[in-house]
């Protein structure tokens, strides 16, 4: 769907007047392939005034699309093409062709691959605890098990259907595992914040156990490397099993 405002630009006539809007008949173009991406937008149009029909154009303001824009394109299209086939597999050309822009489109917003793969994976980490976690307290409504439990199963669920080759931040910090680089600091920081979850959730259990707490949060990292590696999303209820033991031994001491 487009949404524009369509502002007509004084087009003279043979007898040297102008057009105003309300003598204007637009007829915005149609643009084959990707929707526009910028503010503004020329497209044909015909007016007619006075009996005289000429061709001139129009300016349309305020695009908006169901796509996303450049900047949103590029994010997406690197998250998607990392995750497939790698980091150092992924080539700007691929992302640029995916996202629907040049080359050169992507290097005005991000100014170099590493930063766009970095940004990607901050904008990926964001949607990502958001649905962790919510995905988790609605699945311990439905079963009645503590939020840390029902994380498991939102884990596994997660390595039947989107996130088949595991984790997408553990995958990246083992392919670029140079400390300091920023594609390497951005994964970090996703583990460490989905490790601040895994405290949070189990302090809401009762358990404030640093090493428990550790050990929580190896199974769940293992979770994902195991069932991503293997293909096998049983391991996240495996997991689920380990933590389950370990916090019936906790809670009953």
């Amino acid at each position: 769907m487009v949404s524009a405002v369509y502002i007509p630009i004084g087009i003279p006539t043979s007898r040297n007047n102008t057009l105003g809007i309300d003598h204007a008949q637009v007829r915005a173009a149609k643009y084959p392939g990707a929707p526009p991406t910028s503010a503004q937008r020329i497209v044909d149009c015909r007016a007619t005034a006075d009996g005289d029909s000429i061709d001139r154009a129009v300016c349309i303001l305020s695009v908006m699309t169901d796509r996303p824009n450049a900047h949103d394109a590029l994010l997406g299209a690197t998250s998607e093409l990392t995750y497939a086939g790698g980091i150092t597999g992924t080539g700007v050309d691929a992302i640029a062709a995916r996202a629907g822009v040049t080359k050169r489109t992507l290097y005005q917003h991000f100014g170099s691959k590493d930063r766009l793969v970095a940004e990607a994976l901050s904008d990926r980490s964001r949607r990502a605890l958001l649905s962790l976690e919510a995905n988790a307290r609605r699945r311990s409504e439905e079963t009645g098990d503590l939020v840390i439990l029902a994380l498991f199963d939102v884990i596994e669920n997660a390595l039947r259907t989107k996130t088949k080759a595991g984790c997408a931040f553990i995958n990246a910090s083992l392919e670029i595992n140079r400390p300091g680089h920023r594609v390497h600091e951005a994964a970090l920081a996703h583990l460490r914040a989905r490790e601040g979850l895994v405290h949070q959730l189990l302090v809401e259990a009762g358990v404030k156990d640093t090493d428990l707490a550790a050990q929580v949060v190896l199974l769940v990292d293992g979770a994902y490397a195991v069932g991503g590696s293997r293909r096998d999303p049983a391991a996240a209820r495996h997991a689920k099993a380990a933590v389950a033991a370990l916090l019936a031994a906790r809670l009953d001491s």
